[in-house]
């Protein structure tokens, strides 16, 4: 268990030290360490996981560190993640506090690297973005969901109303899915198709 909790900390620390862009840029290291690597998570966990950090309010890093160290060794794992998700960021930020309290915004050397920053982050996102829509979108139904819901966010929507929007609707469509199942297996007709 110590092992894990260890595991837990130093994981999530090195993510937050060196992953610039927080939360969905570090996926791709989450989905290699703890799945790939270490097989303690699942695709299926990883991507419930993802879901769960965009849907709740709270630093992503935070929410994913959380609900992943749960997963992996309970509430104890929880606060290991945590911590390491926490300590690099903190660290960073009181020896930039201490070093450059004057430190110019008009400083062409950190305007450059800051450019270079955003676009390796948007790379990453959109890596994220490529891996999960390959392992989420399987079928009609999440296709047009997805597409629907991307024109709304892309048209200024509220998030959290386009959120609550996907719940609704996903859970109408499991609901009408247990019922055809319901109804195929009374009737002792063939399987329906999966939803």
């Amino acid at each position: 268990m110590l092992k894990k909790l260890w595991l837990l900390f130093f994981t999530f620390a090195k993510i937050a030290a060196l992953v610039l862009g927080g939360g969905l840029a570090m996926l791709p290291v989450i989905e290699e360490t703890f799945v790939n690597k270490k097989k303690l998570l699942t695709q299926e966990e990883l991507l419930d996981v993802v879901a769960l950090t965009q849907t709740v309010p709270g630093i992503i890093a935070a929410n994913a560190a959380v609900s992943i160290g749960m997963k992996i060794a309970g509430f104890a794992g929880a606060l290991a993640a945590l911590a390491g998700a926490v300590f690099p960021s903190f660290v960073i930020i009181l020896i930039i506090a201490i070093l450059f309290p004057g430190l110019s915004p008009d400083n062409p050397y950190w305007l450059g690297a800051f450019a270079g920053i955003r676009a390796g982050v948007t790379g990453l996102i959109a890596a994220t973005a490529w891996k999960i829509g390959k392992n989420t979108l399987k079928g009609t139904f999440e296709c047009i969901a997805a597409a629907v819901l991307l024109a709304a966010a892309l048209h200024g929507i509220n998030p959290g109303l386009i959120i609550i929007v996907a719940i609704a609707v996903g859970s109408i469509y499991c609901r009408i899915c247990a019922g055809r199942v319901n109804r195929a297996e009374k009737s002792g007709g063939k399987d329906p198709e999966k939803c």
